[in-house]
């Protein structure tokens, strides 16, 4: 079960919310998702999630906190990234 996450802390690594920060579409915009919710996120955190999963696996799989949280290599930058100040932001992620 995933962690709760306080009202200020990013859904995805749980450090408090700093900038950058984005709002990010769990549902992709260019796959149905224009007019969905957004969640505010750190941009690191966005930028992580765009590199690992293709628009089609966001909009089939991994749509949800929870299951983006599941997956393997997410886990290991949550880990690596929850040590980081909530300023830290790495532009070498690169997006997939």
């Amino acid at each position: 079960m995933a962690e709760m996450t306080e009202l200020n802390n990013c859904p995805l690594c749980n450090r408090e919310l700093a900038e950058p920060t984005v709002r990010h579409h769990l549902l992709p915009p260019s796959k149905g998702g224009r007019d969905t919710p957004t969640i505010v996120m750190h941009k690191i955190c966005q930028n992580k999630v765009h590199a690992v999963f293709t628009e089609t696996e966001q909009k089939n799989y991994y749509h949800t906190i929870e299951r983006i949280r599941e997956h393997e290599e997410v886990a290991k930058f949550i880990k690596w990234v929850s040590r980081k100040d909530p300023e830290f932001y790495d532009g070498s992620v690169k997006k997939k």
